[in-house]
């Protein structure tokens, strides 16, 4: 299976950009929590559009999802080892891996309902006669 880096990269941006505009938007309460998995589905949705198919979708969505988590959770464990220490960072780390897991779950059935989409949307052009 070929995967498409760039559907890759851009569903992981896409995610990111959203991301930081929820969190950025208002104050995080117990209701409004929610709104952070909203970043992960629409990344994961972008990145199973750009690629045909809903298999091709959710391995894609996944992986905008997991690849994005993964440099996030590199960037904020290396900042965590420098000011808090290296146990606790590492603990946060490993509760972490298995919250990528989880995230990796709602990506991929983005990407497909995106692939999905993509792949009903695509017609094969059709050569119109006129009577006459």
């Amino acid at each position: 299976m070929n995967i498409n880096w760039r559907a890759v990269l851009t569903g992981f941006v896409v995610a990111i950009a959203l991301g930081a505009f929820v969190s950025w938007a208002g104050s995080l309460t117990e209701s409004s929590v929610y709104l952070l998995a909203l970043p992960g589905l629409v990344g994961g949705f972008v990145a199973g559009y750009m690629v045909s198919g809903v298999g091709n979708g959710a391995i894609h969505g996944a992986l905008a999802t997991i690849v994005g988590a993964l440099v996030l959770l590199v960037a904020l464990t290396i900042g965590a080892a420098l000011f808090v220490g290296v146990v606790p960072a590492v603990a946060g780390a490993s509760v972490a891996v298995l919250a990528l897991f989880v995230q990796a779950i709602p990506g991929g059935v983005a990407g497909a309902i995106g692939g999905w989409m993509k792949r009903r949307r695509v017609r094969e052009p059709t050569t119109a006669t006129t009577p006459r």
